[in-house]
């Protein structure tokens, strides 16, 4: 009786190769991955083994079914020549194949000179568990964003955005449809003994294929090393087109430690606490005593002295003195560094009030580096404040194009709008905001400031009640003084009184922090004669937040009209 062919399957054991050599072969291609992480060997070398491995597969089955029986069975020259044909022709493909170099090939190919480009860099992934880089993870893809917008002509998406873009959205289409981008760069940093890994793939999002990747292995921290080969393994590989032929500023520290103590600062600077600014500016200040000529160290510590002035009491000229003297060292260094500029414009606006020398450095910024998403940012609020609104829309459209989810350029377009009376405009960005970060309480405040002028108290009360439930019991004095005024604005009484007395047991004229605050509720209370006493209390005390002063829809008519108003105004240069 002939056998049939289930029963020579099962009596050949040819199951054995289907469990076995699978298993075998993941073991084999994690240690080539290992040795080629560990030493820096050739990554095609993975490829060669994969390739050798399913010619492997195909002798590994030829010899179970005809060796698999119990007993012996002999050779035959048939065989074995097929066994060297098989052989022959795995080892040419996988030559051919681990040896052709796709990476540049692919990218020419692949990469449109007649389109237009636009690169999100992400955060890269890190090794659990090692906190020693988590510093890194940011770090490096940040410097990568400056390297390659001094090398580049792509349009990169603001650190701002593709920095806090969802973990799950980190993938081809989530780049595409969240940030508007054809091209996404990403990465992995690990540690082998003591080496550094950084992996680094530049993805098509459209078709969600790999222009071009490489994998650097170091000995040592030396960012500056990793971050150059992969910048110009990349910058290698781009047709000529997208390459930036003239000479543009430097970023960078070429002392790996001022570098090191730079991106740590980078790191601990977007925090919140007075304990995290203060161990950024530590960071910051040694970078540059290390390195003297760090342009990109001595503007961070004028912008987190900036930031952190517009805070301040006693110590504010002082905190603004010394971010000065930083940015004028800057620009001594560099002058084309566009940053520079931008940090000099905001302490000439919030400080010297020279609104003339703010613009000139808000302008200079922007044409230094038309990618500067802060600049634009922050040349819109100047341009809101002088109620230039058709400028300040373009300035803050652009912003939201290279900033596209975050915070401060959304807020920025809504609060545009807001001002120039395009409310239900003002009313979508906040929105569109809000979806992205619904825990942002001003978003809700704003959003409400929008929908008070279309006459939609239903749904500014909402926005009172989330923003009020996000805050619990007590926010900051100027957000509880705006939740008392959207209460006034739609007549909510009983809730505005309650509010207002709130208010009251805990600020009085011998202990407050803010007197734009204390004004807005006098003025929400009808008691206009306070009102305007609170605002010279503001002026005198040199307030930072003087732009309020051209909020007009935020005033009733009896403080628009007053003399003493319009005196303050023209004491601070604003438009009537």
């Amino acid at each position: 009786m002939n056998e049939s062919f289930i029963d020579k399957l099962k009596k050949r054991r040819i199951w054995r190769t289907f469990v076995a050599y699978p298993a075998a072969s993941f073991v084999i291609l994690q240690a080539v991955d290992f040795f080629i992480s560990k030493y820096g060997l050739n990554p095609r070398a993975l490829t060669f083994t994969l390739v050798l491995l399913c010619g492997g597969f195909v002798v590994a089955l030829i010899w179970n079914w005809l060796h698999g029986e119990e007993g012996h069975q002999d050779f035959t020259k048939k065989e074995v020549g097929a066994y060297v044909i098989i052989s022959l022709i795995t080892l040419i493909a996988a030559v051919t194949i681990s040896g052709k170099d796709i990476t540049r090939d692919t990218a020419l190919s692949n990469i449109n000179v007649e389109k237009a480009y636009r690169l999100a860099v992400l955060p890269f992934n890190s090794a659990a568990g090692d906190a020693s880089m988590d510093y890194l993870s940011e770090g490096i893809p940040e410097n990568l964003i400056n390297r390659l917008a001094q090398n580049t002509n792509f349009q990169l998406v603001s650190r701002a955005s593709s920095f806090i873009l969802d973990a799950n959205l980190r993938n081809a289409a989530g780049v595409l449809e969240h940030l508007k981008a054809n091209l996404m760069l990403t990465g992995k940093i690990d540690r082998v003994d003591k080496s550094l890994i950084v992996n680094c793939q530049l993805i098509d999002t459209e078709t969600n294929t790999q222009i071009w990747g490489d994998k650097v292995a170091y000995t040592s921290d030396d960012i500056l090393e990793i971050e150059e080969q992969m910048v110009t393994s990349l910058i290698s590989t781009i047709p000529e087109k997208f390459k930036k032929q003239k000479a543009v500023s430097k970023s960078w520290s070429d002392i790996p430690e001022a570098q090191s103590h730079y991106m740590k600062g980078r790191a601990l600077s977007y925090g919140s606490t007075a304990e995290e600014t203060k161990l950024a500016l530590d960071h910051f200040r040694e970078a540059v005593k290390l390195d003297p000529n760090f342009v990109a160290a001595y503007v961070a510590i004028a912008s987190e002295q900036q930031v952190q002035a517009m805070f301040a009491t006693d110590t504010r000229a002082d905190i603004f003195n010394e971010a000065r003297l930083a940015v004028q060292t800057a620009l001594n260094l560099d002058p084309n560094y566009g940053e520079a500029h931008t940090v000099d414009a905001m302490i000439k606006f919030y400080q010297d009030r020279d609104w003339e020398a703010a613009e000139t450095a808000y302008k200079k910024a922007i044409q230094l580096d038309d990618n500067n998403a802060t600049a634009l940012i922050r040349y819109t609020f100047f341009l809101t404040t002088f109620r230039r609104y058709d400028e300040a829309l373009e300035m803050a459209e652009r912003a939201v194009v290279i900033d596209p989810i975050s915070i401060s350029s959304l807020h920025n377009l809504g609060w545009a709008n807001l001002l120039a009376g395009n409310y239900p405009e003002a009313e979508k960005a906040f929105s569109d905001a809000i979806e992205i970060h619904p825990n942002w309480i001003w978003g809700y405040v704003k959003r409400g400031y929008s929908r008070i002028f279309q006459g939609k108290c239903d749904l500014v009360i909402e926005d009172y009640e989330k923003a009020r439930q996000l805050i619990g019991d007590w926010g900051s004095e100027l957000l509880e003084s705006c939740l008392i005024y959207l209460l006034d604005q739609c007549n909510y009484q009983e809730l505005e009184e309650k509010a207002t007395r709130r208010y009251f047991e805990r600020v009085n004229r011998y202990n407050y922090n803010d007197a734009i605050a204390m004004s807005f509720v006098y003025g929400s209370n009808e008691n206009y004669e306070e009102s305007i006493q609170w605002m010279q209390n503001a002026v005198d005390d040199e307030t930072t937040a003087f732009y309020v002063f051209t909020l007009d829809y935020a005033y009733d008519d009896e403080i628009l009209d007053d003399p003493r108003f319009k005196q303050m105004k023209r004491d601070l240069n604003l438009p009537q």
